[in-house]
């Protein structure tokens, strides 16, 4: 079950069930919230994966899936093709909770991923991290609430990792060029 470059933020993963969606943001994000993604280009490989970091994006096999983290948005970047940047907001916790843009309109205009920070740099910028999407046992899953988005996050993060699982390390690559 492999990822997709795909232009739209929302389809970082193949998840069982559905996607924990809500037709507007949910997450109240303090100002400079503790250990943000690092802004730059990331990939979300399998660990089984192998490819040089430093090679040229388009050098990067399939298998590398890459993401482009901003301060504000993300995109799926891939050689020749421009990614459309989603806006997100990282709400850091135990785990932390990705709050993405879908560019869906009406009720599925936001969905939800774990963030589990694994390593930070001297700055304080996560780079790396386990990331996992809040799973429903239904498509079109709405959630209502920030507390229920985290709920859905805590309830997938198990079965995100397990066997073939949709979840993903992500591993900061470098500055975005």
């Amino acid at each position: 079950m492999g990822i997709l470059v795909l232009a739209a933020a929302s389809a970082l993963f193949t998840a069982t069930g559905g996607q924990a969606v809500s037709p507007a943001p949910l997450l109240a994000v303090p100002p400079g919230a503790e250990s943000p993604p690092k802004p730059g280009l990331w990939t979300l490989a399998r660990a089984d994966c192998r490819f040089n970091l430093r090679a040229r994006l388009e050098r990067w096999p399939e298998c590398a899936d890459p993401l482009q983290f901003g301060e504000q948005a993300l995109s799926r970047p891939a050689p020749e093709v421009a990614g459309a940047a989603r806006r997100y907001a990282y709400a850091p916790g135990d785990p932390g909770v990705l709050q993405v843009e879908t560019g869906r309109p009406g009720a599925e205009s936001w969905s939800y991923y774990g963030f589990r920070p694994l390593a930070v740099d001297a700055e304080g910028w996560v780079i790396r991290a386990r990331i996992w999407p809040a799973a429903c046992p239904r498509p079109g899953c709405r959630v209502r609430t920030a507390a229920e988005a985290l709920a859905a996050v805590r309830r997938a993060e198990a079965a995100a990792f397990a066997d073939e699982g949709a979840g993903r390390t992500a591993v900061w690559a470098r500055q975005a060029r």
